[in-house]
């Protein structure tokens, strides 16, 4: 598969404390270096405790934060040098869902009004064809007979309708890209489901690519083809969904494995746990070394000196921890072993 987007030593950092005629008095390092990549009609995972910089991330990758540093390339092409034509191709190419699909839609505007405008601005369909290609779209994402949405209001939908309203608002433009941002978070537990299966569909329907956020490393599994895990706005490991999950080579990997939620009661008691101890580390001040070394269960004196550089143990799988040879000596949590039994 070819790249997609492509995204290589990005940095975004926010000055703190800066007046003016006086220079800041730090420096928030949210992205420190970041590198991936997604191929067409692929589905990329990133995850990470909140705070870790997925979501700002994310933000750049659209455009909607400048990044101070990198390069983000979008089929080959530098996206920070497009004209101001091609920046528009690839805003209708780039397109999102955010986290909480109430405050991303416009209380004031009915679903065939919001539908409409990214149809009017990117001159999809004619002014007369609005309506029946809203009524299309809404089909698409499972709200039939469309008749009974286009002329109501956000406030008049559930949680789980609204995010299908936004995910059709989303494919109005026929993108290539959806980034999802939490797009299931704000749901309740038995719609998240629902709204996972219709990603899907859409995504083997239409050859779409994902860049998903999120910290539920269950849908994960069920939605994601790649794994990208974040730690203090750097990766610490990536590789295919199936051998991350079988064999993490980070310990920060191996605890939000060990976090996830069993539905299972009788296993949930005899896992084992990786607990971590202490808090996040300030991006303003990260830790010397290995970003997560001061709550590291496995850290030693080498890890708050020198920064690990990845190393690759698989097909694209690759890890940036000094120890990352001897994950097979790590504790492991009781379900991931039943995965591995899988």
């Amino acid at each position: 598969m070819s790249a997609l987007l492509e995204v290589r030593d990005l940095q975004v950092h926010f000055p703190i404390g800066a007046r003016l005629l006086r220079p800041p008095a730090g420096v928030v390092r949210a992205v420190d270096g970041v590198s991936l990549s997604i191929a067409e009609g692929e589905v990329l995972a990133v995850v990470g405790e909140s705070g870790c910089g997925k979501t700002t991330l994310a933000r750049a990758v659209l455009g909607l934060t400048k990044p101070t540093g990198g390069v983000i390339r979008f089929r080959g092409g530098d996206v920070a040098l497009q004209s101001t034509a091609e920046r528009n191709a690839y805003y209708r190419q780039v397109q999102m869902v955010f986290q909480d699909p109430f405050d991303s839609l416009n209380p004031r505007k009915t679903v065939l009004q919001t539908l409409a405008q990214p149809l009017r601005i990117h001159s999809i369909v004619p002014a007369g064809e609005f309506r029946a290609e809203a009524t299309r779209l809404l089909e698409l994402v499972g709200l039939s007979p469309a008749a009974l949405y286009l002329d109501r209001y956000p406030h008049q939908f559930s949680g789980g309708q609204r995010q299908r309203i936004c995910i059709a608002r989303a494919l109005a433009v026929r993108p290539s890209l959806i980034v999802a941002d939490e797009p299931v978070s704000a749901l309740d537990i038995s719609i998240r489901a629902q709204i996972l299966t219709l990603l899907r569909r859409l995504q083997q329907e239409l050859g779409l690519s994902y860049l998903f956020i999120t910290h539920d490393l269950g849908v994960v599994r069920s939605l994601c083809d790649r794994v990208v895990v974040m730690y203090l706005g750097r990766v610490v490991e990536e590789g295919r969904t199936e051998d991350i999950f079988a064999g993490p080579r980070h310990p920060y990997t191996n605890a939000l494995l060990a976090a996830c939620p069993l539905p299972d009661p009788v296993r949930a008691r005899a896992r084992k746990r990786a607990t971590l101890t202490g808090d996040v580390p300030s991006p303003v001040n990260p830790p010397s070394g290995c970003r997560f070394h001061p709550r590291c269960p496995v850290a030693r004196e080498i890890c708050g000196r020198d920064e690990p550089a990845a190393r690759e143990f698989g097909p694209g799988h690759r890890s940036a921890c000094h120890f990352a040879a001897e994950a097979d000596t790590w504790e492991r949590p009781a379900w991931q072993l039943a995965v591995t039994a899988e």
